[in-house]
């Protein structure tokens, strides 16, 4: 365990923990992360940040590229943030990185969100794109969903949509702590109270009920844990023995694996809540690096597919 993740999790405990045990409130969270955000470095020079506009007649939400000089493969991201905060611009350092990484090209999703736009609002503008990408001819094979936490789930059940409309899967998923049960029912949600640096219980089950907006949770396109995954993409997911939605995680992989979908759960000690996000981690930037290395690995059979 690195020097700057106990630092971290000394911050995040006594700041955003200590700092959340009323009830939500989605004005100040937006705005506590918006600041943090204005003082990122922009991309690395070697990263070509394209921003897209929204397209109404498309149904596209804005978005934005992060790419290499010679990208290899494509990323589908979709950032976290409970379905009700966070950006383009708190995410973006992440998906740079992973470009770097994965030699590929990061497209990074700025879907509704709640409480403005409840579900199915952000699903929508996940298989949006995802058409998108495909009418522009990309190979599917080529091409790898990812997000943390809430944009975990979404990656989820932008495969799952996908499955039901008939499209074509990509080659894989990659997971950082996913927030897969907007039911809030898995076991560590209570076991690891005390033991998670960032989440007091409570605020999930609220900002679930901003998304859900009545709707049930155990709605697979909410929370695909509950959902059929045969057919799906191999995931990769990873996720910390020390956060509140570690159950999430577990659950997911044993369902994936049960229903013959290959999948990989890589579990680290004392770190926070998608501390991949955190590029002042040694430990995230390590496990950005296996990340491309998974990303690479799937979509290596890509041009075959194409020639076929």
């Amino acid at each position: 365990m690195s020097v700057q993740s106990i630092i971290t999790n000394l911050v995040l405990r006594w700041q955003f923990k200590n700092g959340s045990k009323g009830p939500l409130n989605v004005g100040a969270a937006r705005h506590k992360v918006d600041k943090l955000a204005d003082r990122y470095p922009p991309p690395p020079k070697e990263i070509k940040h394209t921003p897209v506009p929204a397209n109404a007649a498309k149904g596209l939400c804005p978005a934005e590229w992060l790419s290499v000089a010679q990208p290899q493969r494509t990323v589908l991201y979709f950032h976290g943030g409970g379905y009700f905060f966070c950006s383009l611009k708190t995410h973006r350092p992440t998906c740079a990185y992973l470009a770097r990484t994965a030699q590929a090209r990061v497209l990074s999703v700025d879907y509704r969100m709640a409480p403005e736009n409840p579900f199915p609002a952000a699903v929508d503008d996940a298989v949006a794109w995802w058409k998108e990408l495909l009418a522009q001819g990309i190979n599917p094979a080529n091409v790898v969903f990812a997000g943390d936490s809430a944009g975990g789930g979404l990656a989820l059940a932008c495969l799952l949509a996908s499955r039901q409309q008939g499209l074509p899967l990509p080659a894989g998923a990659l997971l950082f702590s996913p927030w897969a049960d907007l039911s809030c029912s898995g076991e560590t949600m209570k076991t690891k109270a005390k033991d998670d640096v960032m989440f007091n219980p409570h605020l999930l089950p609220e900002a679930a009920a901003l998304y859900l907006k009545g709707h049930s949770a155990k709605d697979p396109l909410v929370s695909p844990v509950f959902g059929d995954l045969t057919g799906l993409p191999e995931l990769f997911i990873f996720a910390s023995e020390h956060e509140i939605l570690l159950s999430d995680s577990t659950r997911l992989h044993d369902k994936a694996r049960q229903q013959g979908v290959k999948s990989t759960l890589t579990l680290r000690q004392r770190l926070p809540h998608v501390w991949p996000t955190m590029l002042m981690l040694p430990e995230a930037r390590q496990d950005l690096k296996l990340s491309g290395d998974f990303v690479t690995r799937v979509t290596a059979a890509a041009p075959q597919a194409r020639a076929a």
